[in-house]
């Protein structure tokens, strides 16, 4: 499953990972997920490969969830990285439930998919190499 977004200014003025995750943190995730925390958990001390933020939550008195997010920000071809220790975390971890979201700074499009896409081979996600073209998953998908 995957989320691509309209045409937007939004996030044009990003010019990296981090800005773009703050904003989209303000932005989009606070909005979400109102009455959940979240928290930035990406440091030196994690494991290789670990997402970049955490969200906590209850959806009852008896469920408490935790979705997790990784950020990237596309070169100026549309293109993303993944760092090597990154696909082996999200095989090696699939019951985290880790999402991507990418802004695709050619397009200025922002893209949420599952880790899990990246090694689909019939996802617009899909990657051998650690790299992710979005402008080729957009045309692919049709946006």
């Amino acid at each position: 499953m995957y989320l691509i977004s309209n045409v937007s200014d939004t996030y044009a003025g990003c010019e990296n990972e981090q800005q773009f995750k703050k904003l989209y943190t303000v932005i989009e995730l606070k909005r979400i997920w109102k009455d959940a925390r979240i928290f930035n958990i990406e440091t030196e001390e994690t494991v290789a490969g670990f997402p970049d933020v955490m969200v906590v939550g209850k959806m009852n008195d008896m469920l408490n969830f935790a979705h997790f997010y990784e950020f990237k920000i596309s070169d100026l071809s549309g293109s993303i990285k993944f760092q090597p220790t990154q696909p082996a975390f999200y095989k090696h971890n699939p019951e985290m439930l880790i999402n991507v979201v990418a802004y695709n700074r050619f397009s200025k499009r922002v893209h949420v998919f599952s880790t899990n896409e990246i090694f689909d081979k019939n996802s617009p996600y899909y990657t051998t190499n650690g790299r992710v073209g979005l402008t080729g998953a957009e045309k692919e998908i049709g946006v």
